[in-house]
């Protein structure tokens, strides 16, 4: 698609940077208090929002995801001393010693199967400091709102185009199915992007167990950002605390 010069680059149209880190800062700010260092891994960081929210408040940041398409933009546009960008599979984390493991954005559900994600759980385990936490957040699959589909729509200019981004999560037994679809018009001519991805349902009991096996409690559940109780019929999100005794 000639109207893109990198697929990276649409998520900034679904990206509402400074709305989201407003919500969002709150506990990733007391989650980075909460742990004995400023050491922190950031999987499957996208486009480097929060690993550029962490190092401006003095972490050290590893920013890791499977994209070279991301890290390359997240580079470019969210460079910073204290981060090293790297192409890496949080199946395959190696490295550390962490203080704070983050997995934001709804990123471990693109895990197929409970396996893999338990890799995951046991290489963050592995790699985290004793006393250090890892932060999940994904949809909550169960909440009445998630039983439908639902479709989101946002239009941004971007230089001498203007994109409209289209958003589509679709039900579907136990998988969600994600698709992205992006249009740019640029000298009155439309062209168009789509992705997919398929979403794998999973709740609380689904996550605690498996972390507790390799040494990682939970300490907290959540609906959202703003520690409201989660509700498995209500809340929009989980998200979860897991900590390193």
């Amino acid at each position: 698609m000639d109207a893109f010069t990198s697929s990276a680059e649409l998520y900034e149209v679904l990206a509402d940077t400074d709305g989201r880190l407003e919500r969002e800062g709150p506990l990733l700010r007391e989650c980075l208090h909460k742990v004995p260092g400023r050491r922190v891994v950031d999987l499957a960081c996208g486009t480097g929002l929060h690993a550029l929210f962490f190092a401006q408040l003095g972490a050290d940041v590893t920013a890791l995801d499977v994209s070279a398409d991301m890290i390359a933009h997240a580079e470019r546009h969210r460079p910073h001393a204290r981060i090293q960008y790297d192409v890496g599979d949080m199946r395959k984390l190696h490295g550390g010693p962490w203080d704070l493991a983050v997995c934001l954005g709804n990123s471990l559900s693109l895990m197929p199967s409970a396996a893999e994600r338990a890799q995951v759980l046991k290489r963050v385990a592995q790699s985290l400091s004793s006393g250090g936490v890892f932060l999940v957040q994904i949809l909550n699959y169960s909440a009445r709102s998630a039983l439908r589909p639902r479709h989101r729509i946002e239009r941004k200019p971007m230089g001498d185009r203007d994109v409209v981004a289209v958003k589509n999560l679709v039900p579907c037994e136990k998988r969600t199915l994600l698709t992205l679809t992006f249009f740019a018009l640029r000298d009155e001519q439309w062209e168009s992007l789509s992705e997919t991805a398929v979403l794998t349902h999973f709740g609380i009991e689904d996550l605690a167990a498996p972390a507790e096996r390799v040494g990682l409690l939970a300490e907290g559940a959540y609906g959202g950002y703003d520690k409201r109780p989660f509700s498995p019929t209500e809340s929009p999100d989980l998200v979860c605390v897991l900590r390193k005794p």
